[in-house]
């Protein structure tokens, strides 16, 4: 959509891009019939202010790449806005535009994850390797952080429990292996809640943009007679599905490991106190 003010009539070259097909040009809401000639367009101009709109279609890109075409409008613009739909089987993996638009935060969160995994899985009272750590990050990472907070810390509280000398206190310890009982339940529920949604579900990418969160929109203040171009790298959702159903298979020995270790931090010292009979 052009939106232009002139003092006087004219016809005006615009260049669309390689291998365009236009199907409908309007001024001011009305259709008017115009044609490419070797991929250019000669749009009528009258004086005062109008709109045009222009709708043509561009081959389909393949490859990594998706987006909007280099058009030449032959002069200078200003206030330059671009919006790109991608399609629903695409995993968006960065965007790249001018001036103001969408950002993937997703990135820049993983970075602080993996440093901190490897942090984690240094410690001497860390439960789990390093690997461990990053394995079960980057699965969660996409859809469900609360989900691998939540598992860190029950990690971290069993492994507490299986160091620990339990107390002499009877109430004391039967209460500590209640909430330990409903806390492994909440863990590990969660976790195990979640892979359904990673392997149906969209990966989430944190896709921040200051004119409309969620949603790919630049927007440029000036632009020569070329427009900018704007556009996100992306692949095959398969690829994300494939990847998911990758760390669920391994997901799945890892909890053969995880949770007998579990039993044996839960139940050190026993696992539940009854009264002890006074002697008669």
């Amino acid at each position: 959509t052009l939106q232009y003010r002139s003092s006087r009539g004219s016809r005006h070259p615009s260049t669309l891009p390689a291998a365009s097909e236009l199907n409908r040009v309007a001024i001011d809401g009305a259709v008017v019939p115009l044609s490419l000639l070797d991929g250019r367009l000669e749009l009528p101009v009258a004086p005062g202010a109008h709109a045009i709109n222009l709708e043509f279609t561009t081959p389909a890109a393949s490859g990594l790449s998706q987006g909007v075409g280099r058009v030449d409008l032959g002069i200078a613009a200003s206030n330059v806005q671009l919006t790109l739909e991608s399609p629903a089987d695409r995993w968006i993996l960065l965007t790249y535009g001018p001036g103001l638009g969408p950002a993937i935060l997703y990135w820049s969160e993983l970075l602080i994850f993996v440093l901190l995994a490897v942090a984690l899985g240094r410690l001497r009272q860390s439960p789990f390797k390093v690997h461990e750590w990053l394995l079960l990050g980057l699965g969660l990472s996409t859809f469900a952080w609360p989900v691998l907070i939540l598992f860190a810390a029950w990690a971290f509280i069993m492994a507490w429990r299986g160091a620990t000398e339990p107390g002499d206190d009877r109430l004391r310890f039967n209460a500590l292996q209640v909430v330990l009982a409903i806390f492994t339940v909440a863990a590990l529920g969660s976790l195990l809640g979640s892979i359904p949604t990673g392997l149906l579900g969209q990966p989430n990418m944190q896709v921040s943009s200051p004119l409309g969160y969620g949603q790919l929109i630049w927007f440029a203040d000036r632009s020569g007679p070329e427009l900018p171009t704007a556009g996100v790298i992306s692949v095959s959702l398969w690829l994300y599905k494939a990847a998911m159903l990758a760390w669920a298979l391994w997901l799945s020995f890892a909890l053969v490991r995880w949770v007998p270790w579990a039993w044996r931090c839960f139940s050190a010292g026993g696992f539940w106190r009854g009264r002890v009979a006074a002697a008669g």
